[in-house]
C-alpha cells in the first residue's frame, strides 16, 4: 500500500505541474496579445478550476505580476496616443484657423467685386453710365481731398515745431 500512496503521489504532482505548465503557457499567451489575464478567464482557457491558482499562490503571484505588466504597457501606449493625439489635434487646429483667414479674405474680396459689379448694372439699367462731367467732378474732389491733406500734414508740422519750442523754454526756466 505505500507503494500505491508514493505511486499516487507522483501522479498528483505529475498532474499539478501539467495543469500548472498549461496555466503558464495560457497567462503567456493572453499577454502577448495585450489581453489582461483574470483568474476566471485564465482558469477556464487553461482548463484548471480558480480553486487550483488560488491553492498555488506563486501561480498565483506570476499571474498579478503579468496583469501589471499588461496594465502598464496599455497605460503607457494610452498615454502616447493622447500625447499624440492632442498634438495632431493642436496642428489640425491651426490648420483650420489659416484656412478660415484665407477664406475670409477671399470672401471680402468676392463681396466687394459683387458689389462694384451690382453698382454697374444698376447705373446702366437706369442709364447713369458716368460721363465726363462726373468724372471731372470726382477729380475735382480727389484734389481737393490732396489739397487738404497736404494742408494737414503742414499744420501738424507747425505744431509739432510750437510743442518744441514750448518743451525747450519749459526746460530753461525750469534751470
Amino acid at each position: 500500500m505505500g507503494e500505491d500512496a508514493g505511486h499516487l503521489t507522483r501522479l498528483r504532482r505529475a498532474d499539478s505541474e501539467a495543469k500548472a505548465a498549461r496555466l503558464l503557457a495560457t497567462l503567456e499567451a493572453m499577454v502577448a496579445t495585450g489581453e489582461a489575464p483574470v483568474v476566471s478567464v485564465l482558469a477556464r482557457r487553461a482548463g484548471v478550476s480558480r480553486r487550483f491558482i488560488y491553492d498555488h499562490p506563486e501561480l498565483r503571484a506570476e499571474v498579478g505580476r503579468r496583469a501589471s505588466q499588461v496594465a502598464d504597457h496599455l497605460t503607457g501606449a494610452i498615454a502616447a496616443s493622447a500625447r499624440t493625439t492632442t498634438a495632431s489635434l493642436r496642428a489640425d487646429l491651426e490648420n483650420a484657423k489659416a484656412s478660415n483667414r484665407r477664406l475670409e479674405a477671399d470672401l471680402a474680396a468676392l463681396r466687394r467685386r459683387v458689389g462694384e459689379l451690382t453698382g454697374k448694372e444698376i447705373l446702366a439699367e437706369d442709364g447713369h453710365v458716368p460721363d465726363r462731367v462726373t468724372n471731372t467732378r470726382v477729380a475735382d474732389l480727389e484734389q481737393a481731398l490732396f489739397d487738404a491733406q497736404e494742408a494737414l500734414a503742414r499744420r501738424t508740422e507747425e505744431l509739432e515745431s510750437a510743442r518744441q519750442i514750448n518743451r525747450e523754454l519749459m526746460a530753461r526756466v525750469n534751470r
